[in-house]
């Protein structure tokens, strides 16, 4: 029988739901969404049936038997919604970032360990041949120890309202969350994810203050940052909105330098030691990446063993943007402390 998957947030949400299209064990068989345009035309996409769409997903979980669900909702409503989910015994794939604060990657992270249910975070980055083939030289060790990662990305266009939530800092908009935390927590992957240990960062918000002026706290529109790690190695950062490019375009890089050569993730290249360089991938259509990311949270739920791309990775990444964040606002280098285990989440209680 197929996995029957709930989807919430039918914006963001329908492009993920798109990659478990055609797949014989799963089955989008409900879409949650307050807006009425969205939810139908989502589910004009992914062949849900009129009767099958809710308004809320507390109606949704009332009236439809799903095994597993599908959170995409805007980043502030995601601890809500997955811990909705978990609250019945579902497994739960989320939209990367997870939370607006590392604290509510905490609480969701613990009640997914109390449940046992699989909790997975989408980045399809992490799914692009570039990434995963980068990350799989790293951990065989071609390329020796990660030394230095560079991650990079600048949008030319903000098609948003001034009063979107994605400029809002207390509901997770800014650059770093809304465009740059898929690209970090890319070059963090291929790199191994090494356990962080301090943040420092840099923010300017000349653009966000002025589109944004009528929100309470409008977030940064370009942070540049530097996360150190335990093993020795470092992960410089930028995320930067309304960049100079012309219009429609965006800028990525992603590369990485190592004890026995360099990684240029973005071209899909790789150097030796001795500077020879080789290409060893291109970059998968966006379609390919999405397919791959739902086969590997199914699975997880089939098998019952833990994605990469779990919970203890999602609360060190949120760790690390709260530092980057913090570091930003404070003007100071932050220490980042990363819980392994249930006993660290509770407290040792």
């Amino acid at each position: 029988m197929p996995t029957r998957i709930a989807l919430v947030g039918a914006n963001y949400g329908a492009t993920l739901a798109s990659g478990f299209a055609d797949l014989e064990n799963a089955e989008i068989a409900a879409i949650a969404d307050p807006d009425q345009h969205i939810r139908e035309e989502a589910a004009g996409k992914l062949g849900v049936a009129q009767d099958s769409l809710f308004d809320s997903l507390d109606d949704l979980l009332l009236s439809v038997e799903v095994e597993a669900v599908l959170v995409a909702s805007p980043t502030h409503l995601h601890e809500r919604h997955v811990g909705a989910a978990l609250d019945r015994g579902l497994h739960v794939l989320c939209a990367s970032p997870v939370g607006v604060r590392g604290s509510e990657v905490s609480h969701i992270v613990t009640s997914a360990g109390l449940v046992g249910k699989i909790f997975m975070w989408a980045n399809p980055l992490r799914f692009d041949p570039r990434v995963s083939i980068s990350q799989a030289l790293v951990e065989a060790g071609e390329v020796g120890e990660p030394t230095q990662g560079f991650a990079s990305i600048q949008i030319a266009d903000w098609p948003h309202a001034s009063d979107s939530w994605r400029l809002e800092r207390d509901l997770g908009g800014g650059a770093l969350l809304e465009v740059g935390a898929q690209t970090l927590d890319a070059v963090w992957f291929a790199m191994g994810a090494p356990d962080p240990m301090e943040a420092m960062a840099s923010r300017f918000s000349a653009f966000s203050d002025k589109h944004g002026g009528d929100l309470e706290h409008p977030a940064e529109d370009c942070l540049s940052g530097l996360v150190r790690f335990k093993n020795g190695a470092c992960l410089q950062i930028t995320a930067h909105l309304n960049a100079s490019l012309p219009a429609g375009e965006r800028a990525q890089t992603m590369s990485m330098l190592a004890t026995r050569g360099a990684i240029d993730i973005a071209n899909g290249q790789r150097r030796d030691s001795e500077g020879t360089a080789y290409d060893f991938a291109n970059s998968s259509c966006s379609s390919s990446q999405l397919r791959a990311l739902a086969v590997s949270f199914l699975q997880a739920v089939e098998t019952g063993e833990d994605p990469a791309a779990n919970g203890k990775q999602a609360l060190a990444f949120h760790k690390m943007v709260d530092a980057l964040l913090e570091s930003a606002r404070e003007k100071q280098a932050v220490p980042i402390k990363v819980e392994r285990s249930l006993d660290d989440l509770f407290g040792g209680l």
